[in-house]
């Protein structure tokens, strides 16, 4: 299941995006991401006036560190993939710390704990290590690629989406 060695940017991209089509057995660790990304996303859309908390920011952290528990529960990684699956659980309880104890502004605590970048890391580190990339510049450039793209769709769709009746004047 291993990616071949010399792959191009925009072929990692494509196995990013089509990771839960072609291998339906990485839905029990990619489905909670997804989902989770599209409803957070698609809540924020709804309720433009709201804004994440210090408590979410604590639990989207805490996703970055049970999905890299998963990861070597269920995957047995090696190599680079092990060291992106330590990488996500020690960066969730670093940036869990932080956010807990309020040690850094909100703003920065909110940005780096959005829906966006904890669910879009977390989804892309998942498909890394279960398809056996190489963690190479091709796959960090695919990787930064992707994450930033998610979050443009993610943003695009929230434009357009109308707000909730409380925020526009009517009773709930």
């Amino acid at each position: 299941m291993s990616l071949i060695q010399g792959t191009t940017v925009e072929s990692v991209l494509e196995e990013f995006l089509f990771a839960p089509i072609r291998y339906p057995e990485f839905l029990p660790t990619l489905l909670p991401i997804i989902l989770g990304a599209v409803v957070i996303e698609l809540y924020f859309g709804k309720h433009k006036s709201e804004d994440l908390g210090w408590n979410t920011a604590v639990g989207n952290a805490i996703i970055w560190t049970t999905t890299g528990i998963t990861l070597l529960i269920t995957s047995n990684p090696s190599g680079s993939a092990r060291y992106a699956a330590y990488f996500l659980i020690l960066i969730g309880v670093f940036i869990g710390y932080m956010n807990f104890f309020h040690k850094w502004s909100a703003e920065v605590a909110f940005f780096i704990s959005s829906a966006g970048i904890i669910y879009s890391l977390a989804y892309v580190t998942v498909v890394v290590v279960k398809t056996g990339m190489t963690i190479d510049e091709t796959v960090l450039k695919a990787a930064a690629i992707f994450i930033v793209a998610v979050n443009i769709v993610f943003k695009i769709i929230q434009v357009f989406q109308r707000p909730a009746q409380d925020e526009i004047g009517f009773p709930q």
